[in-house]
């Protein structure tokens, strides 16, 4: 599979996404990875990764990732896993360690939903609950940005450098969601976490798009275009990312079948991997 990337003004995804097969995602600014694939090589440089949860297209590659990065001397990898997840997974590193007879430089970091982790200068990621049917985050990719208060708004740049010297606070912190992955879930992830509907760019899994698959998407707790359609009117994105598509549809026909049905008039819809 080829690797497609895409840009939203600072903010640069790139990365593979096919259901069954593998799916991962580098997101910079910070420099982090949302999921680990087979582990693509492009994911060697990256201190910080976020697994959603423990389904090996997007788990399998972390043994061969932590084994590169320790051998070329990379640093501790930081792993951060949903907490029920997080004795599983290690038991896999640890298996693959045992069979290279080597020692990696990791540590597995257990998530709840709430938790946050600073990740880079004034960015932090959030986990949140998601709807898969075994242990699984989403994330949120939060940015603070500074803004100045009301009053202060129509200063001039003079007078606000004097202000500053006199110590007087003319500044706001406002939190945004910059980015939200939810990695695979059904569609109870829109009452789980209702703010992935208000984040600038969303990262949304859509596996399925004919009428033949609905039951298919609820057993294997996965999203089916008709729950995209159910929601239409609530998406407040302004980018929208359709990843974890199957091979069972050609692009084609994905594109037709989502141009007919799923019209945002506020949000722009890529298809990832067509």
């Amino acid at each position: 599979m080829s690797i497609e990337r895409l840009a939203f003004g600072d903010l640069h995804i790139e990365g593979v996404s096919r259901a069954g097969e593998e799916t991962w995602f580098r997101v910079r600014p910070p420099g982090l990875a949302f999921d680990v694939g087979r582990g693509a090589n492009q994911l060697t440089g990256i201190r910080d990764i976020f697994l959603t949860h423990g389904h090996l297209d997007h788990a399998l590659g972390l043994p061969f990732l932590l084994s590169k990065r320790t051998a070329h001397g990379s640093g501790v990898t930081r792993v951060f896993v949903p907490a029920a997840a997080a004795g599983e997974l290690a038991q896999l590193v640890e298996a693959a360690e045992s069979l290279e007879k080597s020692t990696y430089d990791y540590e597995i970091r257990p998530l709840e939903t709430g938790d946050r982790v600073p990740v880079g200068n004034h960015l932090t990621i959030e986990a949140f609950a998601t709807d898969h049917g075994l242990p699984s985050l989403g994330y949120h990719l939060l940015q603070s940005r500074y803004r100045l208060k009301h009053e202060y708004r129509d200063r001039p740049p003079d007078e606000l450098a004097g202000l500053r010297r006199q110590g007087v606070e003319f500044e706001q912190e406002e939190i945004v969601v910059w980015l939200s992955y939810c990695g695979d879930t059904g569609p109870g992830v829109f009452d789980l976490e209702p703010r992935i509907l208000q984040s600038s760019v969303l990262l949304l899994e859509c596996t399925f798009f004919d009428e033949d698959s609905r039951e298919r998407a609820r057993e294997f707790g996965h999203m089916h275009l008709d729950d995209l359609v159910a929601h239409a009117a609530d998406f407040r994105n302004d980018d929208l990312i359709l990843h974890h598509l199957s091979r069972r549809y050609d692009c084609s026909d994905v594109v037709q079948r989502t141009s007919e049905r799923f019209q945002l008039p506020h949000t722009r819809v890529h298809l990832f991997g067509c």
